[in-house]
């Protein structure tokens, strides 16, 4: 919890994070129900089903029709979901949480201790492959135990779990829409604030509120405020900034880069955001020659100037320069002493050389052309590894066809990243250790699992912080991918939404308190 803190303390202090978005002295004095709000959003998502997916798209418009036991809030603090209260036994093995009672699915059963079993468990069947089984890992047994208590014992000491239990895409789900279904990419069923009502690909996806949702505001008030939510699908970023500009969208999500200085000038429009919890890299297969060869990939960083690519891709103010691996600077478990924060192309081509390559080598670039923050630099880094001799062809696929291909690591190289991390685990376990899901370089190494691992079971934040330093040393000396930038990510709405807040993780949480003035 303290580097959540740390997180956000750094964010705030930065400016970087915008404040809720309420009304002012001369309007309405709270939030009112109804209306419809059109957001804009940058592509579909991968699939419906949370257990089975990794997409942030996915996760932006699933997180309001599910819930999860323990809540990540804007604020960098574990609070409770659908578990009221939770214990943990003196030697962190047992962990005790009290189920909310009353809580209804959208197909009007109630929701009971069980279902938590089964929406644990299946994440950690291997059969049900979901990409996030070692987020459960460390889990011996999960059980109900009396009408409202579910208890999880785990193997030894884990202290990620709470983050693992408020990620937003490990839901709690239904069990018999599973059992009739196969999986939930039809019918998804939560206890969120919005029940799902349809998804008509690369057109919309809606919501409306449910009557039953379980959360009330400050003054007592049943949340959410909106009637519904129609998800509109602009994979352009600059259309969809001027749909809004045009009222046709009253919401937008990552704003892109080009556009933030604009829409900060209308008056009609209002930009919320910041730094979030992400890392964008250069990925590379670690598997595929030469890239097997260490130098080769050392070589590259050397050669990669990520300062020229933040200044000219991202406009300078669509991120900041990875100066250490994953983990964002000011982040309290963060290192900033990253041997390639200077170009070194000297350097650089004898490494190369050392590696059999002196005259350099041909390889494919493979980018999404949906994200544009994914997709500009590469043309930067084409002409800066060709310094060097690295000579790359530059491929483009939309996200529903680059996804899987990459998470079935059929590529060389890619440029790409996760985000809505909350603590150091996320960012360095998920997305590095060799039998985690998120690891789509192939990266294999011994001693950096072994640092990991062993971070996994300290809950002492200084004895932690010393073990991520260690295997953040080892990320810089074997180079799985080029880091790059921690991008910010900004989202605009129309001067008649109010309450919408913008979530540090990147959540679209802030939708359930989001209400608009009347038209």
């Amino acid at each position: 919890m303290y580097v959540l803190r740390r997180l956000l303390t750094v964010l705030l202090v930065g400016g970087l994070v915008a404040g809720i978005l309420m009304p002012s002295a001369a309007q309405a004095p709270g939030p009112r129900y109804g209306g419809t709000l059109r957001a804009g959003m940058q592509t579909d998502p991968v699939g419906l089903d949370p257990h089975l997916s990794t997409a942030t798209a996915t996760r932006n418009m699933m997180e309001n029709v599910y819930d999860t036991l323990v809540m990540y809030s804007s604020q960098g603090r574990y609070i409770p979901g659908l578990a009221e209260s939770w214990t943990t036994s003196e030697d962190g093995i047992t962990w005790t949480f009290q189920i909310r009672r009353g809580v209804k699915f959208h197909n009007g059963r109630v929701m009971t201790p069980e279902d938590v079993v089964y929406s644990i468990n299946r994440i950690r069947d291997p059969n049900t492959k979901s990409p996030r089984v070692q987020d459960f890992a460390e889990v011996d047994t999960v059980s109900a135990s009396g009408p409202n208590t579910v208890v999880i014992k785990l193997k030894r000491p884990f202290s990620p779990l709470l983050a693992k239990l408020s990620s937003s895409l490990n839901v709690i789900v239904a069990r018999e829409v599973v059992s009739r279904d196969g999986d939930l990419h039809t019918n998804p069923t939560g206890t969120g604030p919005f029940r799902f009502v349809g998804y008509t690909p690369q057109q919309r996806l809606t919501l409306v509120r449910s009557g039953d949702y379980w959360e009330v505001d400050a003054n007592g008030r049943r949340l959410p405020y909106l009637d519904r939510i129609e998800f509109v699908f602009l994979p352009d970023a600059v259309a969809r900034a001027t749909a809004l500009r045009a009222g046709s969208v009253q919401w937008i999500e990552y704003v892109p880069s080009s556009e933030v200085k604009a829409l900060r000038a209308d008056p009609n429009v209002e930009v919320v955001g910041g730094l979030s919890a992400n890392f964008r890299s250069l990925y590379i297969n670690n598997q595929v020659a030469p890239f097997n060869n260490v130098k080769v990939r050392q070589a590259m960083a050397y050669a990669t100037d990520k300062k020229e690519i933040v200044d000219t891709a991202l406009f300078e103010v669509g991120g900041i320069v990875a100066t250490g691996t994953a983990i964002p600077p000011g982040n309290f478990f963060a290192t900033t002493r990253s041997p390639y924060n200077k170009v070194d192309l000297d350097r650089a081509k004898r490494l190369l050389a050392e590696a059999g390559h002196p005259n350099g080598f041909e390889a494919d670039l493979y980018v999404t052309s949906t994200y544009d923050f994914l997709r500009t630099p590469a043309e930067i880094i084409q002409a800066q590894l060709a310094k060097i001799g690295i000579r790359l062809k530059i491929t483009a696929a939309d996200w529903s066809v680059y996804l899987p291909t990459v998470f079935q690591k059929k590529y060389v190289l890619t440029i790409l990243g996760t985000s809505g991390q909350s603590d150091p685990d996320d960012f360095l376990y998920n997305n590095f250790h060799s039998k985690a899901g998120l690891n789509l370089v192939n990266y294999a190494d011994p001693q950096f699992d072994q640092l990991v691992e062993q971070a996994r079971a300290v809950s002492n934040e200084g004895q932690r912080k010393r073990l991520y330093e260690q295997a953040q040393a080892r990320l810089l000396d074997t180079v799985p991918m080029v880091f790059i930038y921690h991008s910010t990510q900004f989202e605009a709405v129309r001067r008649t939404v109010r309450g919408f807040e913008h979530w540090p993780n990147t959540s679209y949480l802030g939708l359930r308190r989001t209400w608009m003035t009347a038209p």
